[in-house]
Parts: C-alpha cells; structure tokens; sequence
C-alpha cells in the first residue's frame, strides 16, 4: 500500500476551517461582513466567555430561502462569484457561505433566516459541519447565526486561545471596525445578561461627517472630538481621513484603524506613510488616533494574501504613499499653521508656500523671555551677586569611596540657562545639568526599585480619573489588571465601555500626566512581548518622565544642590532612562586649552 492518501473530508474541512477560524474574533468578522454584504441597517450581537462558549449575530438584511440556507453551509458555496475573473471585481466582503462553512466545521452552528416578505423563516442545525435538523420556524426577517462551543472539537486550537479578557478585546476590536466603516449601521452588542451597548446610526448626512459622528461614538469625546478631517484622489484612488491634530497626540499606537474599499486592513505601508506625514510634528513616543479610508478598482490590490483577508497588496504603491502621506502632511500644516522646519518636498504641498514658519528667535525664547536673555534669573532666591567671584562655595556633599568619576566638589551653583540647564563651578571648571533629565533619572531608579520589588508605592485619588478608550483598548487594560497593579495602578471598568484609575503611584500629581502614564502603559502592555523586562523598564521611564521637573520649571539653589545630590547616589547618573545626556563636564584644563592658555590658572 503507497503512503500517500487522500485526506477524510471531515479531516480536510477542520484543516480549511483553521485558515479562516482563528479565534472568536475571526468568527465574529465574518458574520459581521455577511450581515453588511445583506444590506442589513441593524446589526445585534450578543456573546458569552468572549465568544468560546456562544455568540450570535442578527441582522435584518435580505435573508435566504430554505434552500439557499442549505446551500450555505456546504464548501465553496457562493453568491458572489461564477468565474475566476470576478476575483477581480468582487466590491463586497466575502462569498456568503465559505465562511458559514469554515466556522459550521468547528462549532455547534444553528442558522436562521427568512427573507423579505416570507411568511416564514428556515432554521437549520448543523454540528461539526454535519446538517442535523433542518425545518422551518418562526423569526423576524433578517438572518441569525448562533455558534455554541467553538473548537469543541478541535480541543488542541481551543487550548491556544488566550484568556476570555483578551479574546473579549479582540472581539470587540472586530465589532468596532466594522461599525467604524459602517455609520449609517446601527450596531449594538451584548454579554450575557449585562446592559446592551449601542452605537446608533449616525445622522450626519455626509460621509465624513457621519464617520466623525461614529469614531466618536467608539473612541470616545477625549479621543474623536477634535480630528483633522483630510482627503484628496489621484484617478481612482480616494482617500477618506480623519487624523489627530498636532497638539492631540496620545502614547499609543493601538487607535488607528485603516481600510480598503470598506474593508479593515492592516498595511505597513499606509503606516509609514502616517508616519512619514507626522515625522516633524510628534515626538518620538506619541502617536497620532486616525481613521483611514482608502477606495479604489478592485482590481487595483489584492486581499487574498491570506484567508482571513486582513493583509493587502496594492498594485501601485507609490501612488498610495505619496496619496496618503501628502494629504495628511498638508493638513497638518493648515492645523498648526506653519510650515515645520526640515520637511523636503513641503513646497510641493498645495498652498504650503503661503504658509509662515516661525522665526528662530520666537522659537528660542519660550515662556515670554528675550532670546537674548540666557542667564535666566527667575529661579526662587537668585541673585546676580553669586556671580561674583568670591562667594562662598556651596559644597554639594564631600568626594566619598564610590562616588561617581564626574562628581567633583566643591560645587557653586552660578545660574541657569534657558531655564533647563543649571549651571555648576567645580574645581576650577563648569558642570551642567539638565534639570529635567537629571530629575528622570533619579525618580526612575526610585520607581523601577520599587516596581522590581513589587511594592510601588500607591494612594487612593480622591476623585477617580476616567479615561475614554474604545470598548476593546478599555477590555485589554481591564485584562492586564494584575501587571498595572505592579506598577502602583489600580483600574476599574467605568460605565458600559470605559475604564477609571482609583489609585495612582504616590507622586502623581496632575491628572494630564496620570492619563499619559495610563497610555503609555497600554502601548507598552500591548507587544506579544509584555511580560519582557525592556518593556517593563520603558514603561517605568515613560511614568518618571511624567513626573521630573520640566524644561521651564524653576529651580533655586537649595534645589539645585539637592537634585546634584541625588543623582550622585544613582547607578547610572549620567544619562537619563531614555539615553539622553544628563549632564556636560568642562574641566580647568579644558577650559585653559579652548582660551589657548599654556595651563589651568
């Protein structure tokens, strides 16, 4: 007998099922896309244990006779395609029954639909791929698909799911993507026996409108209230866009959604070119909440890479590049009003030209000072009289066994220069520092001690802080609860899709930095990688950051001695957690050596 044989056709449908049927999640797009391709206005969804134990979509589209029901759920049914050539032109989201089969394969799966105008409707039983029941039944007109224990029989699949919390996430992220692209669609979803959630067809009449109607509604006020509305085409090529504004920017890259003719995709392309647009307007660890919406021929990119369609391939992508990035760069530059320093190819821009850059010395004098004025004097307790020589040295500790090779007393603090960096004599030279990343430096250490021994210290707020998220960023912190809870952060879920701090690390003080720590924690939770030392000690400066001195903070000698001091008792006070410079060193020699002097005086 030869080794090779054909495969049983339960075995191979299993097998075709997992290419299509990952996770609750994949179950759930692709009865959203058939409820959308049947011209449904309202869409229910209701599940149970994220989706393991049951889930159901109801939608009141067009619905199916019995005997396209049946139809439905055998392989390679379809009511989109009858030659290979409408690959090619195919405008809608999937082939009605390949998924129906994919998913009937793994599950319990009971089907129900009655079209319009049936007296009617038909209910059909399937289990393991197999059709049990078939009869009709008594339902409103639409379609209803329930899936009850999923992967029952595929129980090594069923193993690798991840928790229900972080199924639960990638549920609600599939549900927001679709209703996101979808505004004139009432979607609402339920778990279990909670309280519903809603998201109402939008009644704005114009597209962008009605799309910045919807992101409101899954992103929340915060985070959809005021985006920059772009767009523009080239031939077939259009793009929708709606992109935060310069000055609205947030510490995670998990709020941006992109699509393809309606369909939600991931493309590092389109990325890049995001990135490429807000490259002179964002530091380096902020990210801007867009929602990007690309239409073009079908026949123009692929979607079939993969069977779960979420990757794409465009046929020319340096025309949806040079699209994508140029009219989200132009509208930054409307917003802000000036044109960045140092963007090539800016001109190019439509109405760029017109635009004025700020001048050099506006940018060189902030908080109202003169440009001119670099020895600021605005520090409690400064006087011009402790320029003098003469003064007496105020000793920042003595040179003790251990001490670091920079720290070189006895030191005179002498002034600041633009209000950041403070100014040092030491032993015959000058020492500075800037107070902000000197400051970073010592609170990380103190936090990062405490976060690696478990007991960052924490307080109760008096007031929660509330933070708007959408359903499924909301879901994934609530599933992290036990890292937050290292890092000194307690959160609780807060009305139906949002999230509240009801207790914070001790030092915080200002509700803007405690939102952005809560971000950033999100952003460095969200890598497969969460549990990996680098993230966590990333996460830790980002929160120390947070909480240092800023650039315009003032600072007196007392302060400035003190925070000299601290960073001497530090393992690595010469940069701070990020790797930037805390501090600069000009000896006597040097000094001596740049003046053309023979020697040190």
């Amino acid at each position: 007998m030869g080794t090779i044989r054909l495969l049983d056709p339960e075995v191979a449908s299993r097998i075709a099922a997992g290419e299509v049927v990952e996770r609750p999640a994949s179950v759930l797009k692709e009865l959203l896309e058939n409820a959308i391709d049947a011209g449904a206005t309202k869409i229910q969804v209701s599940f149970a244990r994220a989706g393991k134990e049951s889930l159901r979509v109801a939608d009141d589209g067009r619905g199916m006779d019995p005997e396209d029901c049946e139809l439905a759920l055998k392989r390679h049914a379809t009511s989109k395609i009858l030659a290979f050539e409408d690959l090619d032109r195919l405008a809608t989201y999937g082939f009605r029954g390949e998924a129906l089969f994919a998913v009937a394969a793994v599950s319990r799966l009971t089907l129900t639909s009655r079209p319009r105008g049936a007296a009617s409707a038909w209910k059909i039983e399937a289990q393991a791929g197999a059709v049990s029941t078939a009869a009709p039944a008594a339902a409103a007109e639409g379609t209803a698909v329930e899936v009850h224990d999923l992967f029952f029989n595929t129980p090594a699949r069923l193993k690798f799911l991840r928790s229900d919390a972080v199924e639960k996430s990638r549920l609600l992220r599939a549900l927001e993507e679709a209703a996101l692209a979808n505004p004139r669609i009432r979607f609402s979803w339920q778990e279990g026996s909670a309280a519903p959630v809603s998201w109402e067809e939008a009644r704005e009449k114009e597209r962008p409108a009605a799309l910045r109607e919807r992101f409101r509604q899954i992103v929340g006020r915060d985070l959809g209230e005021n985006l920059i509305e772009t767009g523009g085409s080239r031939g077939d090529l259009r793009l929708t866009m709606l992109a935060s504004s310069p000055d609205d920017l947030v510490s995670t890259r998990q709020l941006q959604y992109w699509y393809v003719n309606g369909r939600p995709v991931s493309s590092r392309l389109l990325q890049q070119a995001l990135y490429k647009a807000y490259s002179e307007f964002r530091p380096r660890d902020r990210h801007p909440v867009c929602a990007g919406f690309l239409s073009l021929d079908a026949a123009s990119f692929d979607v079939n890479i993969h069977p779960s369609k979420r990757e794409v391939r465009f046929d020319d992508e340096a025309a949806v590049f040079d699209l994508v990035w140029r009219a989200i760069a132009q509208a930054l530059v409307k917003a802000r009003g000036a044109v960045p320093l140092l963007v090539p190819g800016f001109a190019a821009l439509d109405g760029a030209r017109d635009a004025q850059a700020p001048s050099v010395s506006d940018a060189a004098a902030p908080y109202g000072g003169k440009s001119g004025d670099t020895l600021r004097q605005d520090a409690p307790g400064f006087s011009p009289a402790r320029l003098t020589l003469g003064t007496r040295p105020a000793h920042a500790g003595e040179r003790a066994p251990g001490d670091p090779a920079w720290f070189t007393p006895p030191y005179r603090f002498l002034g600041r220069v633009e209000s950041l960096y403070l100014i040092f004599e030491s032993a015959g030279g000058l020492f500075l520092l800037d107070q902000h990343a000197a400051n970073e430096r010592v609170l990380f250490e103190k936090y990062w001690k405490a976060v690696e021994e478990g007991s960052p210290r924490a307080q109760a707020l008096m007031i929660p802080l509330p933070v708007e998220l959408p359903a499924s960023a909301a879901q994934n912190v609530l599933s992290r609860r036990a890292e937050l809870s290292r890092f000194g952060f307690l959160v609780e879920p807060f009305g139906k899709t949002a999230l509240r701090v009801v207790e914070a690390p001790e030092f915080f003080a200002r509700d803007g930095d405690l939102k952005e720590a809560v971000f950033r924690l999100i952003e460095s939770l969200a890598s497969p990688a969460d549990a990996s030392k680098a993230l966590r000690r990333h996460a830790a400066a980002t929160i120390a950051c947070k909480k240092a001195v800023k650039a315009h903070d003032p600072l007196g000698e007392p302060e400035a001695l003190a925070l000299l001091e601290a960073l001497r008792l530090c393992e690595d006070g010469a940069r701070c957690p990020h790797g930037r410079p805390s501090m600069l060193a000009l000896s006597r020699d040097e000094l001596a050596r740049r003046f053309g002097r023979p020697g040190a005086p």
